[in-house]
């Protein structure tokens, strides 16, 4: 049976990394206001579309491109 130290010992480990992980990180994480701007204009084009799946479909390629670019906005690649 754990004693009552193991146990907490393995609850508070993996924050505390978790948050040395994220800490530790000399970049600040801060998104392009660039990739916002583009997915209002991408979403203004996918709601000209013709078809309601069209605009579905042009949509999530909109926030697919917003991923995309705030990943790259982030780690720089």
């Amino acid at each position: 049976m754990p004693s009552i130290v193991s146990r907490c010992l393995s609850c508070v480990v993996p924050v505390l990394a978790a948050l040395l992980l994220v800490l530790g990180d000399s970049q600040p994480a801060a998104a392009d206001v660039q990739c916002f701007q583009r997915l209002r204009v991408c979403y203004f084009q996918a709601s000209l579309k013709a078809d309601i799946w069209e605009m579905w479909a042009a949509g999530l390629d909109c926030e697919l491109e917003l991923v995309d670019c705030v990943r790259r906005a982030i780690i720089g690649r």
